[in-house]
């Protein structure tokens, strides 16, 4: 009999998040599809951040604020999202259009060809029936196009370029085009729009001044003005994407991606590598959006990290998982019931979704029994997961020793 001594420490204060997290019990890792069973919010808000690679924010001294929130058992944190090319705004365009619409600069305003005839998500969006907004830190009014004010930079409002008075199909209206200002409060984040973007100032969203002081005002900002939608969020069916548009130039574009809110089992995922397009067709899928914009159509949905059952079209090869004594006490044993032979992983996790401890174990055809030393651990609730190729299943266990 396999033997695997664990020990790990748990925040019984975290025991009231139990509701939501027992969504996870049977998630899988992350993992592409061309289509895939999505969960449909409510809201989906985009907080566009500026000019700085993954190894950058997440776990720096300068980001506090963006390294806890990737750390909550509500958010997805991807390490290998990319973005398309340099520099900002054609990545905008491409995260908004699946396209750069052939802007390869940053501009001041409307490009020349504007406004274009094409397919965009906000265009996408109302002509189906749901609403979208972008709102700008420092932007001077409602629809505005005349360029740049300040920090207020329109290279980082992509749906300017859709602004305009011919009626074809893809024009976004100016109300759709607002201020921070008219961002909703703590009190009204109900009356969100179904899908907006949210682009601080070019201080508070990184892109002026160097590190570490870009990077702090921009965390500082991000908890002042976003955690308390995203804690909102977790309650009120409502999807938080916290995304960069490119890298320093120094990291091959691999940026930063935060996705936040109910229905996610948090966590760290590396795999795979997806880059803005996958992002755009995700959102277009979610609401059923048709046609699909630009590259985006060959993009893929990402999915994985939903807490939903038959989000993956992988199917589980583990028949049965039994764990006792309920409640464990000093030792808890684990049978695995399977159908193949292959490498796994077993995890425990705490009631933040956080992995505490992961251990390699060899999965055998039919039945496998394993006992797990839990003579350290605090009285509370955690998660036992069983994880490889093609096995994905986990369980509560309460313990009380």
């Amino acid at each position: 009999m396999r033997q695997l001594k664990i020990t790990f420490n748990f925040n019984p204060d975290k025991m009231k998040k139990i509701t939501l997290f027992m969504l996870a019990l049977c998630a899988i890792s992350i993992s592409k599809n061309t289509t895939a069973q999505l969960p449909k919010y409510a809201h989906v808000v985009f907080v566009l951040e500026e000019n700085f690679a993954y190894s950058e924010i997440i776990g720096s001294s300068s980001a506090p604020t963006l390294t806890a929130l990737s750390k909550t058992y509500y958010t997805a944190s991807f390490t290998q999202a990319f973005a398309i090319t340099h520099p900002s705004e054609p990545n905008y365009l491409d995260l908004f259009s699946g396209s750069n619409q052939g802007v390869t600069t940053d501009e001041s305003g409307p490009d020349a060809n504007a406004p274009f005839n094409d397919c965009n998500l906000g265009s996408s969006l109302i002509q189906k029936g749901y609403t979208f907004i972008g709102y700008s830190e420092g932007q001077p009014s409602v629809g505005w196009i005349a360029g740049d004010v300040g920090n207020y930079y329109t290279k980082h409002c992509p749906w300017i370029n859709w602004i305009g008075y011919n009626t074809n199909k893809d024009t976004i209206p100016e109300k759709s085009d607002q201020p921070f200002t008219s961002f909703p409060d703590s009190n009204h984040f109900s009356t969100l729009p179904t899908v907006s973007w949210v682009i601080p100032n070019s201080i508070d969203d990184m892109h002026d001044g160097s590190a570490p002081t870009s990077i702090q005002n921009g965390d500082s900002w991000f908890k002042t003005h976003i955690m308390p939608l995203v804690r909102w969020a977790v309650k009120n069916n409502t999807l938080v994407i916290t995304i960069w548009d490119e890298d320093d130039l120094a990291h091959s574009n691999n940026i930063p991606c935060l996705f936040s809110g109910p229905n996610i089992i948090g966590g760290s995922y590396s795999t795979p590598k997806f880059n803005h397009y996958d992002v755009l067709k995700t959102i277009e899928d979610m609401y059923s959006l048709s046609p699909l914009c630009g590259s985006s159509s060959s993009g893929t949905d990402l999915t994985g990290f939903w807490s939903l059952t038959g989000v993956s079209n992988v199917q589980s090869t583990v028949n049965d998982i039994t764990i006792w004594p309920i409640p464990a006490k000093g030792q808890l044993n684990v049978k695995v019931t399977s159908n193949v032979n292959e490498k796994d992983v077993i995890s425990i996790f705490d009631m933040t979704g956080r992995i505490v401890k992961e251990n390699n174990i060899e999965m055998k055809s039919g039945e496998n029994e394993y006992n797990l030393d839990i003579t350290g651990l605090s009285n509370g609730i955690y998660f036992v997961k069983v994880n490889g190729a093609t096995t994905n299943i986990c369980k509560k266990v309460v313990v009380q020793n």
